[in-house]
């Protein structure tokens, strides 16, 4: 026998025949919600980690294009299943001067295509499947060898996941179709479409979530308790609260970044703004598209993110304008470089090891100008060559505390074996390069004695210092040459290179004791000589270091 459910004002929220309260639908929606939630998440850190690789080669490759961006912002959020994450994220590669405002924008309006892809795989009806998909995902993922087997398990265990949670979902919402202020509700938000914009976009900036959002309406649909037009006016006011993420990820972030989340905004706002008369019309057209109401729901949600990108696909420069209107500044003349590096990045751990990479190399550019200037003040007695090695060396001590910290916060349990070796080299490394240019200083160092106490070098140790220079110049321009480009043959040669090094400095000691008892060299200048040796043998060493670690890669 069917429930029949009446609203008791008397005893608050229980539903008389069916014995079922208010209670108990509201747990079962937000339990459905959770499950969904999480069933997302699941599904979104194996995709992640499964790809990852090929999504930051893909905003490597990113040009001023905005076709080239929408791509690759539809394809980011398909992966991340996250227009909100996608988001993060650019805000964070536009803070690191990788991305242009102009750039991001196109990926900007790919993301709201990406997005669309998670209501068109829960609009599948499934039905009591889901548990089989649920067991095998989870077999795959406990006890399949590899991480292969592993993330495949976890995409097919999230997938299960969302369908069980959709199932709770639209099971628990069947007994508002009883529920009269329910029901009046939905039938206003038909009635009024701004309303039910409103509804959407607050609830969804409280969740946070465009997609749980999106789950709760098509359940509501598959319940029978809404209609279409009501379901699209929800649906476009999620696409409003979702810009809420970007707006807090935005806060105290550059110029640039603060102006994509507020162009975000406003292409939401107004797109939603100028359709929102059409809306009738549009639920007869979107109508045919699909038999069901739930594949209507997935579809006109599609179809209006769809239209509305390529629509504003040529406009990037005058929605770049926009942007700039509605935050007014002025850029910094010189753009920040790896020096700021982006804790958004940190929440895809894959971006942050590429952001922390191309931190590296700018510090190692910095290394190299140090070692120039070292040689400069040691073979020039030059003090102002001496105060250039000081200034870089604070550079490089900053880049050494700012990226310690943030490798030692990257999380490397969602990370392919392939990223969790560069991370561990990137670690190491960054201690190697630290080291290198103490070393430098050391040599500016005893630059600086020279030029104050007037110490002469002679002809002969002038030419061994200056040839040991280039030997681990040579060597340590090879190896960081390998470590950019993530190339072993460019490092197997290091290991006779430092030999070489090696057995260099042990030869010229050695000629220099002996010209210290001839005559001819000031035994001053022995000590300083020797110690130049030393810490060039030593730069060597730690060049050798990082050579190691890249022919782990």
């Amino acid at each position: 026998m069917e429930n029949a459910t009446v609203l008791d004002s008397s005893t608050f929220g229980l539903i008389e025949e069916g014995r079922i309260s208010v209670l108990t639908l509201f747990f079962s929606a937000a339990g459905g919600v959770a499950l969904f939630l999480y069933g997302l998440h699941v599904l979104s850190s194996a995709l992640k980690r499964a790809a990852g690789g090929r999504m930051r080669n893909l905003l490597e490759r990113l040009t001023g294009r905005p076709w080239r961006g929408v791509i690759v912002g539809a394809v980011t959020s398909g992966v991340l299943q996250s227009s909100s994450m996608t988001m993060v994220l650019l805000i964070g590669l536009i803070n690191a001067g990788v991305l242009t405002l102009s750039q991001g924008v196109g990926v900007m309006l790919g993301s709201e295509i990406g997005t669309t892809f998670t209501a068109q795989i829960i609009a599948f009806k499934i039905g009591q499947y889901y548990l089989p998909v649920i067991a095998v995902g989870f077999l795959l993922s406990a006890v399949g060898r590899g991480r292969r087997f592993h993330d495949i398990g976890r995409i097919i265990l999230g997938f299960g996941l969302l369908f069980l949670g959709m199932d709770i979902l639209s099971s628990g919402l069947r007994g508002l179709a009883d529920t009269p202020f329910v029901l009046q509700l939905l039938e206003s938000c038909g009635a009024n479409v701004l309303l039910g914009v409103a509804v959407g976009a607050i609830v969804t900036a409280i969740i946070q979530s465009s997609s749980a959002m999106t789950a709760m309406v098509i359940a509501m649909g598959s319940a029978g308790v809404i209609t279409l037009p009501a379901a699209i006016a929800l649906v476009l006011g999620a696409n409003i609260g979702t810009t809420i993420t970007a707006q807090i990820a935005s806060i105290g972030s550059s110029l640039s970044s603060r102006r994509l989340a507020i162009g975000q905004l406003a292409v939401n706002v107004l797109g939603v703004g100028v359709f929102i008369p059409w809306i009738p019309a549009y639920a007869r057209l979107v109508e045919g598209t699909a038999g069901t109401l739930v594949r209507q729901i997935a579809n006109a949600h599609t179809i209006f993110n769809i239209a509305v990108t390529v629509a504003l696909i040529p406009c990037v420069p005058a929605l770049v304008w926009l942007a700039k209107r509605l935050v007014r500044g002025r850029e910094n003349a010189v753009p920040v470089k790896q020096e700021a590096l982006s804790r958004e990045l940190l929440q895809t751990p894959v971006m942050a090891i590429n952001h922390a990479s191309q931190a590296l190399m700018t510090m190692a550019e910095t290394v190299m100008r140090m070692l120039e200037s070292s040689r400069k003040a040691f073979l020039k007695a030059d003090l102002d060559a001496v105060q250039d090695t000081f200034e870089l060396e604070e550079g490089v001590d900053r880049f050494f505390h700012d990226l310690d910290s943030y490798l030692n916060q990257v999380d490397s349990h969602g990370l392919s074996d392939a990223d969790t070796r560069k991370l561990h080299v990137l670690r190491h490394a960054v201690h190697d390069l630290e080291r290198i240019g103490d070393h430098a200083v050391n040599i500016a160092e005893r630059g600086r004695v020279r030029a104050r106490h007037v110490v002469e070098l002679s002809y002969e140790a002038r030419s061994e210092v200056s040839t040991l220079f280039d030997r681990v110049k040579e060597m340590l321009d090879q190896v960081l040459a390998g470590l950019r480009k993530e190339d072993r043959t460019l490092v197997e040669s290091s290991a006779a290179m430092e030999k070489e090094i090696d057995r260099l400095e042990e030869t010229y000691k050695q000629r220099h004791i002996r010209r210290i008892e001839a005559g001819v060299c000031d035994p001053e200048m022995g000590v300083l000589f020797v110690e130049a040796l030393r810490n060039l043998e030593r730069i060597g060493d730690h060049a050798m270091n990082i050579a190691g670690d890249v022919l782990t890669l």
